[in-house]
């Protein structure tokens, strides 16, 4: 059974270094290895397809350097190849080396990852004394744990729910799902989906076609090639495993004569 190329496990030219990845309220943090040299980080990320750096709109990156001691070079060569010809967001350059980031401030970079926004206070009791009564805000309506749209989504839509996804069509290109729950795509899965959205690792995506670059199961991206993987254009069933996203090809909905 084949595995996801994971992006936090992409081996490099030394396969003992790897890009390290954690999920942040603002979307996800890259730990750049400091043992490679400059044209081997760089020759890294370019191999990285532009689809696994895609987030839901509003979320970035940051990446953190740690004691390396970045050239100018480097961050021409970063900003030129990855953040415009993949078209990623980078919302925070990190260092602990200080000339780095004197580089980084010199260059009108951000060296600060956003912060969290506080949750909005919630409205006070008020107490009418007339009536001697407290008057409680307005309750929102409960979240449904199961959403289902009976049609295919195309490139622009976007569903985002706390629950499980089921979409009886296809999730075209441009279209997006976010579940805190498992999600199922009945016909082909072509856009961009993140099942466990909040954090669960007890879920899972099926689809009926799989033909999508990426996935992404709780805080885990990962991302396949349709030359390399063997079940492109299959039904697929897609869980975490230890931590580590497999996909296998889904037998039980062929005819067994």
């Amino acid at each position: 059974m084949p595995n996801l190329n994971l992006l936090n496990k992409l081996r490099k030219p030394d396969a003992r270094v790897r890009i390290k990845m954690e999920r942040t309220h603002y979307g996800m943090k890259f730990f750049l290895p400091e043992s490679l040299s400059e044209d081997e980080l760089l020759k890294l990320l370019v191999r990285i397809p532009a689809a696994a750096y895609k987030l839901p709109d509003g979320q970035s990156v940051a990446l953190d350097f740690a004691n390396r001691k970045c050239s100018r070079r480097l961050i021409l060569h970063m900003i030129n190849s990855i953040v415009w010809e993949k078209d990623i967001k980078i919302s925070a350059w990190l260092s602990k080396n200080q000339e780095s980031l004197n580089l980084f401030a010199a260059a009108g970079l951000t060296l600060k990852e956003p912060e969290k926004k506080s949750e909005a206070s919630k409205p006070e009791l008020e107490i009418q004394k007339n009536e001697n009564k407290i008057e409680t805000p307005p309750q929102r309506e409960p979240i449904s744990e199961l959403k289902v749209v009976y049609n295919s989504m195309r490139s622009g839509q976007r569903i985002e729910s706390e629950g499980d996804v089921i979409v009886w069509g296809h999730l075209n290109p441009g279209a997006e799902i976010v579940a805190g729950g498992s999600i199922i795509i009945a016909g082909r899965l072509l856009g961009v989906i993140h099942a466990g959205g909040y954090g669960r690792e007890d879920v899972f995506v099926w689809a009926g076609c799989f033909e999508t670059p990426q996935v992404r199961i709780a805080n885990k991206l990962c991302y396949a090639d349709s030359k390399n993987t063997a079940c492109w254009r299959k039904s697929v069933l897609i869980t975490l495993e230890d931590g580590t996203p497999m996909i296998r090809e889904n037998k039980f909905t062929k005819s067994s004569n």
